[in-house]
């Protein structure tokens, strides 16, 4: 190594290098931890991921409660309130106009089918026209213009809900059929798995999947009808004809419409009632034990019937829909 002349400013920059590269200097580091108090690896804290859950679980149910409610103002806002027809807002009474209401909230439901929504915002209507006609467009009650607008009316209302009535009977009726097909494959001698596919598939062909939500539309346009209809028609009429001279045909018919109408839509829940109660007794009986006794086939039910519904797209019909054909449009 070429000797530099002491104290000069190369050599001091050697011995700088040499004290910087000494052992007792050439040792790492020390890092320390940021979270020193810590472990690297924490214990799993099950209470502390129980809560989280938790604080998840209400997280996305109120998320979804949020977005329910925003989709049920819009549907409310863009297709019930343009829809219902203009009425009087204090007649008959504020029972009347809470009944109402309830109509319109539920027509609002975004579960509901649109033909569905589409066919109850028509009954509503109508029976909003017949009160209109019945109780304000003439002073006299009943007159013959009045009276023959207001059948006119009832008989689209017949026609509707004498359909529903007739396709409820039928599924009653399915109900029956099916629970006895159903008790003579139970007794058949085939696997557990076997048995309860062929009875699956019996149920998706035969019957259609209950809503409850179309069971309350009926129960609560029932008791619009009683309100703004058969109530008040019934109290005028009866004392119209204690002093009516002569029958008139023409009020009589009217007076069998608007209560054959209450008869008719009330066997609608009854008949309703009674479908939910035959398909859950049904699942109860012949489904809910081979279920829990069979692994990975708890979903059988629903396969099958998701099935059937896709090959024959017909069948997705609602309960209570009527053939657009048939359909009376305001």
């Amino acid at each position: 190594m070429d000797v530099l002349p002491p104290g000069s400013r190369l050599a001091v920059v050697r011995s700088q290098l040499a004290l910087s590269s000494s052992p007792e200097s050439s040792s790492p580091p020390k890092c320390t931890p940021p979270f020193s108090d810590k472990e690297p690896f924490p214990d799993y804290d099950e209470a502390e991921c129980d809560e989280f859950s938790v604080t998840a679980a209400e997280n996305a149910e109120a998320w979804a409660y949020a977005l329910g409610k925003a989709v049920r103002s819009e549907i409310r806002q863009h297709q019930i309130d343009p829809n219902i027809i203009p009425h009087v807002q204090t007649d008959p009474s504020e029972r009347s106009q809470a009944v109402l209401e309830r109509m319109k909230e539920l027509l609002s439901d975004p579960h509901m089918r649109q033909q569905t929504r589409r066919q109850f915002i028509t009954l509503s209507n109508i029976t909003l026209q017949v009160n209109q006609v019945i109780f304000h467009q003439s002073p006299e009650f009943l007159a013959p213009v009045e009276t023959s607008d207001a059948k006119l009316l009832t008989e689209t209302i017949l026609v509707h809900i004498a359909w529903m009535d007739n396709m409820l009977s039928e599924q009653c009726h399915s109900v029956n059929y099916t629970a006895s097909v159903l008790s003579q494959i139970e007794q058949s001698d085939v696997s557990a798995y076997e048995k309860l596919r062929e009875m699956a598939n019996v149920v998706a062909g035969h019957l259609k999947k209950p809503r409850p939500l179309e069971r309350d539309l009926l129960e609560v346009y029932l008791e619009l009808y009683e309100e703004w209809v058969h109530t008040p028609f019934l109290h005028l009429r009866n004392r119209q004809t204690l002093t009516e001279e002569t029958l008139r045909l023409d009020r009589a018919e009217l007076s069998r419409h608007v209560i054959a109408i209450w008869d008719i839509v009330s066997r609608c829940v009854e008949s309703y009632d009674t479908y939910i109660w035959g398909t859950t007794t049904i699942r109860n009986e012949y489904f809910a034990t081979p279920v829990v006794n069979l692994n990975g086939v708890s979903d059988i039910w629903e396969q099958c019937w998701n099935t059937e519904l896709t090959m024959e797209p017909d069948s997705t019909q609602s309960n209570l829909e009527v053939n657009s054909s048939t359909f009376y449009e305001q």
